[in-house]
């Protein structure tokens, strides 16, 4: 299946909407303004703008609402691929540059659907995107924490040796726990 994709020039003149149609609009802070804000250094708020942009990409299932995801979520990548270019960026080198790679392949991937269609598969194809690195970020902001509460922990039994296994152990239940909460 695909979807239609209009472009300025093919775009239907714009007319006063029905009364009974519901309105598709854009968060208050752009997706986009959110990650320049944060400077992709906001583990939680970040991966939620990701899991935000790939949820309004799967429920577009009319041209307008495509036309709108697809652009606020090329909006959002061209953010993330500014954001990666400042210095002052936490994220790894190595991770930086699969990243700015990710962001050119979302761009490529939405140029092209302005040349007339684009496939559901790419659409699904572009939220799994921005689902997997919410994912992944919130997966390593975890792993941080672990291994600081096992540090402590670690400290606050007088820092014994060959016992790291069981602080790691002890602080990944902990912080599994606040998780589940």
């Amino acid at each position: 299946m695909a979807t239609k994709r209009k472009t300025a020039a093919s775009a239907a003149p714009a007319t006063a909407p029905a009364a009974a149609a519901p309105v598709f609009e854009a968060p208050a802070e752009s997706w986009a303004d959110t990650i320049l804000r944060t400077n992709f250094a906001s583990v939680e708020q970040d991966s939620i703008v990701l899991l935000q942009a790939a949820s309004t990409l799967l429920e577009s299932d009319a041209p307008e609402k495509v036309n709108i995801a697809l652009d606020q979520n090329l909006k959002l990548w061209i953010a993330i691929k500014a954001v990666l270019l400042n210095e002052d960026c936490p994220v790894e080198p190595e991770v930086k540059a699969n990243l700015r790679n990710l962001a050119q392949f979302v761009v490529s991937t939405t140029m092209l659907a302005t040349q007339g269609t684009i496939e559901t598969r790419k659409l699904v194809s572009l939220a799994r995107l921005n689902m997997n690195i919410a994912e992944g970020l919130l997966s390593g902001q975890r792993n941080r924490m672990i291994q600081e509460r096992a540090y402590q922990i670690w400290e606050e039994d007088g820092r014994p040796e060959g016992r790291g296994q069981e602080h790691w152990l002890r602080a990944e239940s902990e912080i599994s726990g606040l998780f589940k909460v």
